[in-house]
């Protein structure tokens, strides 16, 4: 992962985190947190109503993806910090949204 792009991730994921959950800002940078992560997977689910099974299926591979970059990035505390307060993000909203 180069400098710019761990920074744009870092700066996502602190954008995210300053947002209200659910939100209709919240679900345009997840989106560009999955063009950053290369996951086109979950950008193309994340691209349905956010209350479908096919957005929540975004989420999680949206936590996959994160998953595997925190691994990737896990000698850059900054970033660790940035992508797990992100993958509570979408936890939270997964069991919230398994709740209702």
């Amino acid at each position: 992962m180069s400098d710019d792009q761990r920074d744009s991730v870092a700066e996502l994921a602190h954008r995210i985190d300053s947002t209200k959950m659910g939100s209709t800002q919240e679900t345009k940078l997840f989106r560009t947190l999955a063009v950053a992560l290369n996951d086109r997977t979950a950008l193309e689910a994340m691209l349905t109503d956010p209350d479908s099974a096919s957005y929540k299926a975004g989420l999680i591979s949206l936590a996959q993806a994160i998953k595997i970059y925190a691994w990737i990035g896990r000698d850059d505390q900054v970033l660790m910090i940035s992508l797990q307060s992100v993958a509570n993000r979408i936890k939270a909203l997964l069991t919230q949204e398994t709740l209702v």
